[in-house]
């Protein structure tokens, strides 16, 4: 039994003194884990009416919401004045921290050791949720359950020894689910079960391939029933699509009634799901995917959503007691903070590889690329493919001429400063399926410093 749970059994305010920092819970629920209820909480910080302000978005909604998250990179800093931002409403940090390079990259190092200390300096409850969706090929630590597990429990133990506020989640897409449980790090490195859930409209951008008949509390309800007797679970991310692209019509009433089937049964057939997240975004307005996501843009889905977090079985408010920390000492090599003009780009980069993108993709894509994007020195890009296409193998094509082919998932090309002269460049991806046929993305444009 771990320090921390053996001192569970004991008093919080025994504790409190003690430690000078957090309070545990009462024997048998999670860290952060309420007795009853269920946490609310949100993406916003790339909505165009809230623009990651989370005062305005709980006046929109007509609650405070106990959560808010946002999507870091591996190997970039600890997103310290995000996270004060989230405090000062009151609210519990949730992090993705997505190696979206590669599980190589993850070590016992500066960068993690400090990471985690920022982290702890920061006073408050946080819930991280590493390297999800890795059930899904999409991703970059797809493929390999034992190193996966590995990293995760490397990070977990990072975590647990430099960062006692933090709850580790670890989170699978709702689909595939046969894969699922392979990737399970174990109980002692896990204290929340999420699961991303997406209520789209048709499958991979494809009109013809209707999927308003999915059930959002079935992708749910495989997911609990192998966990809740073990942890609380969390939906990490939810969103049904009240615009559909492919088939471009509004689909409000059928975001409303995905939204109502999925929240109502929380209460009733759910009671240890513990915490819910929209993803609130456009996704076609961001130029990432076929499908809006938001809450704030149309009435009738922000009506609803009002409607049904005004229960209070939703919770405003993750409990905690804490004592101010110093902040860590400089560590050298252990990154640089992001200018405030690249943040949306940062940003826009991770979400590229959520299930909320992928889920709806309905043609190839360049990834790591924006059109119209200024680049100084080398530059790797990638290809993103809808779920149902299984390319064999991809070429890029540079300035109108075939520059590299590769057969190699995760399908990247690397672009480097000496081949690419000052001036204005095009790329395009042509990727080749099992059957021979050709699927090709949109040219990019991009210029070089």
């Amino acid at each position: 039994m771990s320090s921390y749970h053996f001192l569970g059994i004991m008093s919080s305010a025994f504790l409190a003194m003690w430690l000078g920092e957090f309070s545990t819970q009462a024997v048998g629920l999670g860290k952060y884990e309420p007795p009853a209820g269920c946490y609310i909480g949100a993406f916003v910080d790339r909505d165009f009416i809230v623009r990651g302000d989370f005062a305005k978005f709980q006046e929109l909604t007509k609650k405070k919401h106990a959560s808010y998250l946002t999507y870091v990179a591996y190997g970039r800093p600890f997103p310290r004045a995000w996270v004060e931002k989230v405090k000062a409403v009151g609210a519990a940090p949730h992090i993705a921290l997505e190696p979206n390079e590669g599980l190589e990259r993850v070590r016992d190092d500066a960068y993690l050791r400090r990471w985690a200390r920022e982290a702890a300096a920061a006073n408050c409850p946080i819930f991280l949720r590493f390297a999800s969706e890795m059930n899904g090929a999409w991703t970059a630590y797809y493929g390999n359950p034992a190193l996966y597990i590995q990293k995760f429990q490397l990070v977990s133990q990072v975590m647990q020894q430099e960062a006692p506020n933090v709850a580790m989640v670890w989170t699978p897409f709702a689909v595939p689910q046969e894969n699922i449980p392979a990737y399970y790090p174990g109980d002692v490195y896990v204290d929340w079960v999420g699961v991303n859930i997406y209520s789209v409209y048709v499958h991979d951008g494809d009109a013809a391939r209707r999927a308003d008949h999915k059930d959002p509390v079935e992708f749910l309800r495989y997911v609990y029933n192998l966990y809740a007797h073990r942890k609380p679970i969390q939906i990490s991310e939810f969103a049904a699509t009240h615009y559909c692209k492919a088939t471009k019509q509004a689909t409000v009433d059928f975001a409303i009634e995905k939204m109502t089937r999925l929240y109502q049964s929380l209460k009733t057939q759910f009671p240890r799901v513990k915490m819910i997240n929209w993803f609130c975004l456009d996704t076609i307005a961001v130029g990432l995917a076929d499908n809006n996501y938001s809450l704030t843009d149309n009435e009738r889905v922000l009506q609803t959503y009002r409607t049904l977090i005004a229960d209070p079985y939703f919770l405003s408010d993750v409990p905690y007691h804490f004592a101010r920390r110093p902040p860590p000492p400089k560590v050298e090599g252990a990154g640089t903070p992001a200018s405030v003009s690249s943040e949306e780009r940062l940003l826009d980069e991770a979400l590229e590889h959520r299930g909320a993108v992928m889920t709806a993709l309905s043609s190839v894509r360049i990834s790591h690329l924006k059109n119209h994007q200024v680049v100084s020195g080398s530059l790797e890009i990638g290809v993103l493919f809808p779920l149902s296409l299984r390319p064999r193998y991809v070429m890029f094509v540079i300035d109108g001429r075939l520059s590299i082919v590769t057969n190699v998932a995760p399908f990247r090309c690397l672009l480097s400063k000496e081949r690419l002269k000052a001036g204005t460049h095009t790329v395009k991806a042509i990727a080749y399926d099992a059957d021979g046929k050709v699927h090709e993305s949109e040219t990019v444009t991009f210029t070089v410093m």
